[in-house]
């Protein structure tokens, strides 16, 4: 073989080689999770955030002219921001400091944010879709601590629960962050762990979900039906495939942008949901 044909011969092994990196990383479905901070992240549309209550200098929080009846002491963040090529809504809405956190990333379908009824399948943000999402939510008190945390748009959540009092500690863990939303049949892992500190019984109260109690006569055939993450989304007609459908392993379906949002306001903190001002 001459040095010319050896030469052609490295070239097209090197292509070969990278046309089958590339097409494993494409099976492989590679993501980068979001890496959340509650920061403030905004550069080429700096114009467009609102900063508020965060620490450093407040940025239009007073939109619409209510600088003097503006007294909202929330933290709070909205703004735009460019990721791996793409135009994600970031906002954060309070503090991870204290009892309530919560920080959502949504890829945007459309330029603005909108102004209509946010579950609304005509807006341009696709926020229907969970796959154009990624979120995280924190709430505690002095005994539990609860977390919601999507990092990944393809794929469902991982949901911690812990409480700890004096009479019990309880741990609990719904992992379906490995499954995507077009998967039905595989179930997230899931573990409960409960343990009562003044039991009169000593440990027979405690449970341990991953563990077949030995009162059953034939762990054999103890059959554990797990039903978390067992759902899928089908994209909708609305804008980034919002006003879609969820259906669940039983066979029942919800439509989230006809759930009514107002049944998860408080009216006592919010007497009139359209006003931008804080009672």
């Amino acid at each position: 073989m001459g040095a010319g044909e050896m030469s052609i011969s490295v070239r097209s092994y090197m292509l070969r080689l990278l046309v089958g990196v590339w097409g494993v990383l494409l099976a492989c479905n590679v993501q980068a999770a979001f890496e959340f901070g509650a920061a403030n992240e905004a550069t080429i549309f700096s114009a467009f955030t609102i900063d508020c209550n965060r620490g450093g200098p407040d940025s239009r929080c007073a939109l619409g002219g209510n600088s003097d009846s503006y007294i909202n002491t929330t933290p709070f963040l909205q703004e735009l921001v460019f990721i791996d090529g793409n135009t994600y809504y970031h906002s954060v809405v309070g503090d991870p400091n204290s009892d309530f956190l919560q920080e959502v990333y949504i890829r945007t379908a459309g330029c603005c944010y909108p102004n209509n009824n946010p579950l609304s399948a005509s807006n341009f943000n696709g926020d229907g879709n969970p796959t154009r999402v990624a979120m995280r939510t924190m709430v505690q008190d002095a005994e539990l601590t609860q977390w919601f945390t999507k990092d990944l748009l393809e794929f469902k959540p991982l949901i911690t629960q812990s409480i700890e009092t004096s009479e019990l500690l309880l741990n609990f863990e719904a992992d379906m962050s490995a499954i995507n939303y077009s998967t039905l049949a595989t179930p997230g892992d899931v573990a409960i762990n409960l343990q009562l500190l003044q039991d009169a019984f000593t440990d027979a109260g405690n449970y341990d979900s991953t563990i077949i109690p030995d009162f059953f006569s034939d762990n054999a055939n103890v059959v554990r039906d797990v039903t978390a993450g067992r759902y899928t989304y089908t994209p909708g007609t609305g804008n980034g495939g919002s006003a879609g459908t969820y259906i669940y392993s039983d066979g029942g379906g919800y439509v989230q942008y006809r759930a009514n949002e107002h049944l998860f306001r408080d009216p006592a903190l919010n007497p009139n949901p359209n006003s931008q001002v804080a009672p």
